[in-house]
């Protein structure tokens, strides 16, 4: 009899191991799915202050910290080229709104403003080679500051874009009116670079450079009417035109205020308040809209098809090709930009840490990566 009880013990101990190992296999069974799963962001870095300005392109990172400084760093080896460029205790943010830094396959622009004087601000345009450790200046303009946000009389740059072939940025020149009341647009141009020497765009007005992609820029022409304060306003339609020859592709203008624009290499992507809008690139043909929410930043960037967008506490991908957001991804802390580069979906969110001015004591930064799934777009 206690024979039998023995080997009753026995089986009910391994009827237990059993479970116990069914129940392991199933817990990596389902660590299996989930690793199988849409993947997650990636944590590239996370640093002490905050991202000015930023872009990815090429397989890497590059934007321009709170000190000033620009970054360039590799997405798969984390190698990183620094460069001091300007003097941190001068630099101001600019009046123009829009993308200050545009990364290429091997070159990076970006544009800052300078104090220069109780009443002077000076734009300044860099370039550099991805690697470098030194900045070319590439242009510089002068104007009024007239504070509380508004400019006075002089030569803005206003917006910049690029592609792996070359950049472009917009010069808007104001004058004050005969009465001295007033400001207006008396002058400028869209300004191209493709080598080492910029060259004015033909046919192009003053405008605000808004997105560059396969051999045409869109452009916000200025608002040439008077104003009282001298800092450039789109006039409300976009221009696209050839990049090399200036020659106008096509226009639109779209209801209700432009926020941002992107271009892929068949369409004009065009935020306004609640709906991003599509249209035909060749012929300004509308091609659909999709609504989104009223938190949506003015903010946008296109790779291939798809373009990216960003909200309060998420970033999103929507498909150009359909009009149908694919992709949104919730984020902790409060994303700021928003980058695409191929199937990467790339941002920089960023979290306060303790009240006062912007600096490293104050804001932490992370800077995200997530693979997205192939497009056949």
């Amino acid at each position: 009899m206690g024979h039998l009880q023995d080997v009753d013990s026995v089986g009910r101990l391994w009827r237990r191991l059993l479970a116990v190992a069914a129940a392991s296999v199933a817990v990596l069974g389902a660590g299996a799915a989930a690793a199988d799963g849409p993947p997650s962001p990636a944590t590239l870095i996370e640093f002490a202050g905050v991202a000015r300005s930023f872009d990815v392109a090429g397989g890497r990172v590059a934007w321009i910290d709170s000190a000033w400084v620009l970054h360039v760093r590799a997405l798969r080896s984390g190698a990183e080229t620094t460069i001091r460029y300007t003097n941190p205790y001068q630099e101001v943010p600019s009046l123009t709104k829009g993308r200050s830094l545009v990364l290429g396959p091997s070159r990076v622009l970006w544009h800052g403003t300078r104090t220069v004087g109780g009443f002077e601000d000076a734009d300044h345009v860099y370039v550099a080679a991805v690697g470098a450790t030194r900045a070319r200046p590439v242009a510089k303009t002068l104007h009024g500051d007239g504070g509380s946000g508004d400019g006075g009389a002089g030569a803005y740059l206003a917006g910049i874009a690029g592609t792996s072939t070359g950049f472009a940025y917009g010069l808007v020149k104001v004058g004050e009116t005969q009465d001295q009341s007033h400001f207006q647009v008396d002058g400028g141009g869209v300004l191209v670079l493709t080598g080492t020497t910029p060259r004015l765009l033909p046919g192009a007005p003053p405008a605000i450079v808004l997105a560059e992609n396969a051999g045409r820029v869109a452009i916000a022409p200025v608002d040439m009417g008077q104003h009282e304060s001298g800092t450039p306003l789109a006039a409300g339609a976009v221009e696209i035109r050839n990049a090399t020859t200036g020659a106008l592709v096509s226009s639109v203008t779209p209801t209700g205020n432009l926020r941002a624009a992107a271009l892929t290499p068949t369409m004009l992507v065009v935020l306004t308040a609640g709906q991003i809008v599509r249209y035909d690139a060749a012929s300004g043909r509308l091609l659909g809209s999709t609504s989104v929410a009223a938190d949506t930043a003015a903010d946008l960037d296109a790779s291939g098809t798809r373009v990216a967008f960003r909200r309060t506490r998420s970033v999103g991908v929507l498909d150009a090709a359909t009009g149908r957001i694919s992709k949104v991804v919730a984020t902790p802390g409060r994303p700021t930009s928003v980058a695409l580069d191929g199937s990467t979906l790339a941002w920089t969110e960023q979290r306060r840490t303790a009240p006062g001015k912007v600096s490293k004591k104050t804001f932490v930064t992370r800077i995200e990566t997530i693979a997205l799934a192939s497009s056949h777009g």
